[in-house]
């Protein structure tokens, strides 16, 4: 399977390819049950002529390539599948038939590309030896579907010595359009939510003299938290907290008892997350003594930072360097505070998350992900397909990488 029949079929398949996003886009579903992204997936995996592995029982839809040339390694490649809690803009024509919900992230395109991939190493299966794993997620926007997939034994029988996985859009600017973006280095943050209360006896907000006061308490705390990454992180080193929520108080006249907060921490190291960590449950706790209050704080650790196998990356760069050649390469210098479970998986497997530039504002597309008019230009999408293939071929067939 050389460079040269890639870049044919890929643009034979990208109307396929499209197609295939598009009917995607239209149901969006939320979490970890997708019902309809699952028999819409097992459809096309059906006309592909691919195995479904019903073996597994766990969440999600794992599809089976077995090679022709006999045994040898097995390389996953994974798609997110579910959607987000957004109403979708409206003017287009594949938009969301779910009230409510949206692809506004680019999983309906990797589910896609995914697919192309699939057609293109089906296609030439009695050239390699071994075994490609289809995995498709839900629940990445929870950050938890990873997790119940490898607890459901995703990556065993055949086991997955090798995974690829990609994202699109316009996460690292730096990807230009139809470009593949790598990074050796941790390429996305570690993402863990925080949660506290502060709770007092409340009174009247005219005598706040006889009554300890939760919101003076929370908002001293909010502050006292802000001031972490800057005081007390290496600024080397990234780091975000972020209070996204709070909630307390019921009239304008009243201290109430009780006020409730939430947020997001991020880090690309594991030794800032852990002092985060515990100097935040400090704060909170001896600030709501100080203002005469009692607290609970939870930290929640959700997925892990991503980072890629340096000797994988190399392989997918080499892939898309043959493609596209050195201009269809992009090396990423910056780091992005998003969260993605895929780590998950790179903790088990050695393996390598890339990126594809889809983002166009020529054509209109530039809205950021996680927007009511996000959207990509689906004209490259087969150019993830084309090395997500071909990389999954040469780690098959040519042994580049030994399993350990």
């Amino acid at each position: 399977m050389n460079k040269e029949y890639v870049l044919k079929t890929g643009q034979e398949i990208s109307g396929r390819i499209i197609e295939w996003r598009r009917n995607f886009h239209r149901i969006p579903e939320i979490g970890i049950e997708l019902k309809e992204t699952e028999v819409a997936l097992r459809n096309f995996l059906d006309l592909l002529g691919i195995e479904i592995q019903e073996s597994y029982k766990g969440i999600g839809v794992l599809g089976l390539i077995r090679g022709g040339k006999g045994a040898g390694p097995t390389v996953g490649i994974r798609a997110d599948m579910d959607g987000l809690e957004i109403e979708e803009a409206p003017g287009r024509e594949y938009g969301s038939s779910h009230p409510g919900k949206m692809h506004a992230c680019g999983h309906d395109a990797h589910m896609a590309i995914v697919l192309g991939a699939a057609e293109i190493l089906a296609r030439n299966k009695g050239l390699w030896k071994g075994t490609v794993k289809l995995i498709f997620q839900p629940g990445e926007e929870s950050m938890n579907g990873a997790l119940h997939m490898l607890e459901a034994g995703a990556l065993k029988n055949p086991a997955v010595d090798y995974l690829l996985g990609l994202h699109v859009g316009n996460i690292w600017e730096e990807v230009g359009l139809g470009q593949i973006g790598v990074r050796k280095k941790p390429m996305m943050a570690s993402a863990d939510t925080f949660e506290f209360t502060i709770e007092a006896t409340g009174g009247h907000g005219a005598a706040p003299h006889k009554s300890p006061d939760p919101v003076l308490a929370a908002c001293q705390a909010v502050t006292l938290l802000y001031t972490l990454v800057g005081r007390e992180i290496d600024p080397a080193d990234s780091a975000v907290i972020t209070v996204g929520e709070i909630n307390g108080g019921q009239a304008v006249n009243i201290i109430p008892t009780l006020i409730k907060a939430r947020g997001t921490v991020r880090s690309l190291n594991e030794n800032v997350r852990s002092l985060l960590e515990k100097r935040m449950a400090e704060i909170i706790q001896h600030t709501a003594l100080a203002y005469r209050c009692t607290q609970k704080f939870a930290y929640i650790r959700q997925t892990e930072v991503v980072e890629s196998d340096p000797t994988v990356v190399d392989l997918v760069a080499e892939s898309a360097r043959d493609l596209f050649g050195p201009s269809g390469i992009c090396h990423i210098e910056r780091p992005t505070m998003g969260g993605e479970d895929i780590a998950f998986f790179l903790r088990q497997t050695r393996g390598c998350y890339f990126a594809l530039g889809a983002h166009n504002p020529g054509k209109g597309f530039h809205s950021l992900h996680h927007s009511p008019r996000f959207d990509i230009d689906e004209s490259v999408l087969w150019k993830g397909s084309a090395v997500l293939s071909i990389a999954a071929f040469r780690l098959l067939e040519k042994g580049l990488l030994p399993v350990p």
